[in-house]
């Protein structure tokens, strides 16, 4: 698992929680990432339509918690839109796989690129098996 130094995280019960956080903002035209910011993470990729890959610096024994936070300034009340995660490999290949979902005029899920738009997470993973 990670070999860093960790600051102290209180108020947990479980052994070995490290909160990684962090923030991206996507370019308006093809939703690649034009700027980003925080601590734990390698990478920010775009992959098919709607899907962003996030990658960590470091390998852990698994994912505890995530909070994704959507900005977004432009928001109109005809539709509603969030970001999920789609599937995650933590302790594997370091990845985490958002998906972007926009709900358009109440008919139908799509996912959609995340363009001009900026998402923050807070992510917890455990860093032993105990």
């Amino acid at each position: 698992m990670a070999n860093r130094m960790f600051k102290p995280l209180g108020g947990s019960l479980t052994q070995e929680v490290i909160c990684l956080t962090g923030k991206w903002t996507f370019h308006a035209t093809d939703g690649t990432v034009a700027s980003s910011s925080g601590a734990g993470f390698s990478a920010a990729t775009v992959g098919t339509t709607g899907i962003q890959v996030i990658t960590l610096e470091d390998a852990y024994n698994s994912i505890v918690g995530v909070n994704l936070t959507y900005e977004d300034s432009s928001f109109t009340p005809a539709g509603s839109t969030g970001v999920e995660i789609s599937s995650e490999t933590v302790a594997t290949t370091k990845q985490i796989t958002l998906q972007h979902i926009n709900l358009v005029d109440g008919t139908g899920q799509i996912r959609s690129l995340l363009g001009g738009k900026t998402i923050h997470c807070m992510i917890w993973v455990k860093n032993s098996s105990v």
